[in-house]
Parts: C-alpha cells; sequence; structure tokens
C-alpha cells in the first residue's frame, strides 16, 4: 500500500509531496512522488489520548453504553491509542472497570474488538487532594499507601500503565517511588502541593503534571506552587486539556513556550457526556449539565474536556501553534511516555491519520 501527502510529518517538520509505503502494518520506504493507493492532504501519526475517561454516554466505570461503538468513534477522531482513565469512585466500581478494561484489552489481542487500541488503564485517582477534587466525588478519596493500591488493583496488574497521586498526601511520595520502579508512569494531581513538595515528588519519580492548571494549587508569584515547579523542571511533562475552556489560550500558550512539543501533552479529559447532545443528564446518580458541548457538574464545576484530540490539534492552531508542533503533542510525545514509536519513519508501525486541509480526520491506519 502506497500514501500520497501532500504534507507528511517526519519528526518536526512537514515535507512536501511525500509516499509512505507500508507492507504488512509496517513502514518500510518514503520517498517522493509515485503513483499511491491513498491521496491526503496530511499525514501524520496517530493520535495518543493518555487521560480519556470516556464519552458518547460510555465510561468504563459505567459502562452504560457499548464499549465497541466509543472506540470506533474515537478512531474517527484519529486516537489510535487510549488509555482508559478511571476516576475517584467506590473500590467495588472501581475494580468492576478495571475487569471492563482488562476483558477489552485481552479480546483486543486475539484481534475481536476494533477501533481505538486499549494501551491499558490511567488510574487518576482515588489518592488524591481532598483540598483540589474537581468532580472527584470527596468521599471516594483515599489516603495513598501501597496497601490500598494493592487492594484495588489486585488481579489487574499488568493493565495499570499511569496513576495520578497529590504527592503532598502523607505516603504519597513513597507509593510514588515504589510505582515507577514498577515501570508505571507516576504523575502529580489533584494536588494542593506547594513547590517544595512538587520538587520532591519530581525528584521521587513523578514524571508528570495531570491537566495543568486544573485541581492544582494555583500559581501566584510568592507562591508559586506544583505549577511552576513542573513548568521548571525540565524532566516533567505537563498535560493540558486544549478545548479553550478549561484553559484560557494565554495559559495554553505559556506552557507550549515553557515546555515545548517534547514535554507539552494534550489531553482530552473526556468523560462520559462528552459528544451527547447538550442537555442535562444524570450518570451514576450524579447530575450534569452540557452546554455548547462543555460539561458540568450541577454546581458549576466543569467536568470533563470538550473535545478529542482531533479537536485539540485545531485549537492549538488557532491559538498561534505550529500545526507540525500541536501534532506532534498529541501524537509522538505521549507515545513516547510509553514506549511507543509513533513516528513516520521506515521500520515503524504504520498508525497514520490523514487529514484533509483545514484538518479534519480524513482517514486512519492502523493494522497493529
Amino acid at each position: 500500500m502506497k500514501i500520497f501527502a501532500q504534507k507528511l510529518l517526519v519528526g518536526r517538520t512537514f515535507l512536501a509531496n511525500q509516499t509512505v509505503t507500508v507492507e504488512d502494518g509496517q513502514i518500510t520506504a518514503i520517498g517522493g512522488g509515485g503513483p499511491a493507493d491513498f491521496s491526503v492532504w496530511a499525514l501524520t501519526p496517530g493520535l495518543v489520548d493518555l487521560h480519556c475517561h470516556g464519552g458518547q454516554g460510555f465510561d468504563p466505570e459505567l459502562n452504560e453504553r457499548p464499549l465497541p461503538e466509543f472506540l470506533t468513534i474515537l478512531l474517527c477522531h484519529g486516537v489510535t491509542d487510549v488509555l482508559l482513565t478511571l476516576g475517584a469512585e467506590p473500590l467495588p466500581t472501581m475494580r468492576r472497570a478495571l475487569a471492563v478494561v482488562q476483558t477489552a484489552m485481552q479480546q483486543q489481542a486475539a484481534g475481536k474488538l476494533p477501533g481505538a487500541h486499549i494501551l491499558g488503564v490511567h488510574l487518576e485517582g482515588p489518592f488524591l487532594s481532598p483540598e483540589r477534587p474537581g468532580a472527584m466525588p470527596p468521599a471516594a478519596l483515599l489516603p495513598p499507601t501501597l496497601a490500598a493500591y494493592q487492594t484495588l488493583v489486585q488481579g489487574y496488574e499488568s493493565v495499570i500503565r499511569q496513576v495520578t497521586l497529590a504527592p503532598e498526601l502523607p505516603g504519597a511520595l513513597e507509593l510514588g517511588a515504589a510505582l515507577a520502579a514498577r515501570g508505571i508512569r507516576v504523575q502529580a494531581g489533584h494536588t494542593d502541593a506547594d513547590y517544595e513538595t512538587a520538587q520532591r515528588a519530581f525528584s521521587a519519580g513523578f514524571t508528570g503534571l495531570c491537566h495543568t492548571f486544573n485541581a492544582c494549587r494555583p500559581l501566584r508569584h510568592r507562591d508559586p506552587g506544583v505549577v511552576a515547579a513542573a513548568l521548571l523542571d525540565p524532566n516533567v511533562t505537563t498535560e493540558c486539556i486544549c478545548d479553550l475552556v478549561h484553559l484560557h489560550p494565554a495559559a495554553l500558550q505559556l506552557v507550549y513556550h515553557m515546555k515545548g512539543p517534547e514535554a507539552m501533552i494534550a489531553v482530552s479529559d473526556s468523560v462520559a457526556t462528552h459528544g451527547l447532545p447538550d442537555g442535562r443528564y444524570t450518570v451514576a446518580g450524579q447530575d450534569y449539565i452540557v452546554q455548547n458541548g462543555v460539561s458540568r457538574c450541577a454546581n458549576g464545576t466543569l467536568d470533563g474536556g470538550g473535545v478529542y484530540l482531533d479537536g485539540a490539534v485545531r485549537n492549538l492552531q488557532s491559538i498561534g501553534i505550529p500545526a507540525q508542533d500541536a501534532c506532534l503533542m498529541a501524537s509522538t510525545t505521549p507515545a513516547a511516555l510509553l514506549g511507543l514509536p509513533r513516528t513516520i519513519h521506515p521500520g515503524h508501525p504504520a498508525v497514520l491519520v490523514g487529514w484533509s486541509e483545514g484538518w479534519q480526520v480524513e482517514r486512519v491506519w492502523r493494522d497493529r
């Protein structure tokens, strides 16, 4: 198979009028011109969402709508790989969700479940600060101990790829270091940590900040907090919800200029109500309002993000971030954190998104 692209993203550069040859799911060659089986305006690596709770009525903790339908919708938005994210809920609920994800991953390994590829689970809770719960139910939060973690994930250890912790809580640094030693990515989030505590966390195995600025101690000139610690540490990556609601464009530009596309990650943080028509919804006994595509709790607290990653790519460009960097922040950069080769290069998997002019997803290739 040959794919011709007017703009081909290779590294941090768009090459003009290139043809990508794919054989058995692998990129075997890149060259100029020539006949092709498909033609697109732009070709980039597949989008990788490390923070996605669900959408279109689906959530692994609720499982109200079919998972195959949701994964197919994600793929149509260019999301080829996803970490399904669990928020803080009662332990039985979270363990049922872990079972849902584990079963789905087994089905995908057997070639029986289409759509975006599930990479595993991101535990965004329950080890979070009651001072910064965001939309999380405070009653479901737990102190971070290794025993509590093991109780939660017993039998599902292999699917956990990322955990968000509030580093200021007693025991959090120890738990974070233990998880990092097991190869699990650990990030700070839903945290009231001050600058010094955040620095200690980033020296103890924490390597990221969950949805930067949101559900965090605010950045103040005499109290810079976890946000400043993350922005100033070159080894720390910063998640950003790019719906232009959770973050003002200037906040996104600040993170971009501080971190660059190699350390700023676009995430959707989409939830069950994302993608549903505007209206009022009751999910797991909680009331939510969707207005202009944005989901909020009944008390007005922002819930999940308002765009999938293709929308993030368009939004980032709309505020002046170059297209190649917007694409990298939604594909190659998050993929690298989990050891995935998501660059367009001979020998790498052909996990690709074709875009029309205007950056609408036109076609997705994902054979493996």
